[in-house]
């Protein structure tokens, strides 16, 4: 959808003025958008539904969009924290389920390093902390974020960094919506359980968070990029990550969080406390693992 072009705005719910196209995804496009009840600016996600053909199978398809961009909105609206983006409403129109969210005026993790490359470790560990603080959130509410990744991290002018798209999360006690040939996620960020086909957890969500510094501070993903979805899934699940070129305290919880078994990864809060630490010249306080087989 797009305003109309006899310059009249499109409103959804009867009150969220769509003024500017501001992204894509996978998902849905995100609007900047005017909640002229309140007269503040929000960030409103419509369904994208134009790709689902006219067909039994295309239906369904929809329909399982609609009902995890609903699932979105109930998620969303547990989570009231600093660091992740607040949901405000959830709202039909033209039969097609929309999301109301807080407007962050930034730029995602992967428009950054798009723009300047790897980043220092330091500010790479500030993300770090706040990224965790937010996933730290999340777990206590019972919920998983499964697609941790430079694109749904926004960092603001002013340094704060929120998560954001909890669209394929799914709450602990929700019902979890399944359709054959689906990955959940993006595989350059799967944790290697979750690539081996088991479900994901918040251990995954801490890996996936390792795995998005990783590619801060070295500018690819630890186990690279490839356009062939099941090799790239083959290597998560089996291969190594090999050290990055950076070096230091910062590095060292980068691949603490990276670790191959989900028990020897620190949970979100611990890597929070751990990444101030670091920031703060201090020891992160993690119990070292015991030495890995070769």
């Amino acid at each position: 959808m797009s305003p109309a072009s006899d310059d009249t705005p499109v409103r959804v719910g009867g009150r969220y003025r769509l003024d500017e196209r501001i992204g894509a995804g996978a998902m849905g496009a995100v609007w900047r958008a005017t909640d002229e009840l309140l007269n503040r600016t929000v960030a409103v996600k419509e369904l994208l539904a134009a790709a689902a053909p006219p067909t039994a199978a295309g239906n369904d398809a929809l329909e399982v969009s609609r009902q995890r961009i609903l699932r979105e909105g109930r998620i969303g609206a547990r989570l009231q924290h600093p660091h992740v983006i607040s949901m405000f409403d959830v709202v039909v129109h033209e039969d097609r389920p929309w999301l109301v969210m807080e407007y962050l005026p930034s730029r995602s993790l992967a428009q950054v390093l798009g723009d300047k490359g790897p980043l220092p470790p330091e500010q790479v560990g500030d993300i770090g902390r706040q990224v965790a603080d937010g996933l730290a959130a999340a777990h206590l509410a019972g919920v998983t974020h499964r697609d941790v990744k430079p694109g749904n991290v926004l960092i603001a002018d002013d340094g704060r960094v929120k998560l954001t798209d909890f669209g394929v999360s799914r709450a602990v006690d929700d019902v979890q919506l399944t359709r054959t040939g689906l990955i959940a996620g993006t595989p350059a960020f799967l944790s290697p359980e979750v690539a081996r086909g088991l479900n994901p957890t918040a251990a995954s969500d801490v890996f996936a968070l390792g795995a998005t510094l990783y590619a801060a501070v070295e500018g690819t993903p630890p186990f690279g990029l490839d356009d062939n979805a099941y090799a790239l899934l083959h290597k998560v699940a089996t291969e190594q990550v090999r050290r990055p070129k950076q070096d230091g305290p910062v590095v060292d919880m980068i691949m603490r969080l990276l670790s191959r078994e989900p028990d020897d990864r620190p949970s979100a809060a611990q890597a929070r406390d751990a990444f101030a630490a670091v920031i703060a010249g201090s020891d992160p306080g993690l119990a070292p693992l015991a030495a890995a087989a070769p």
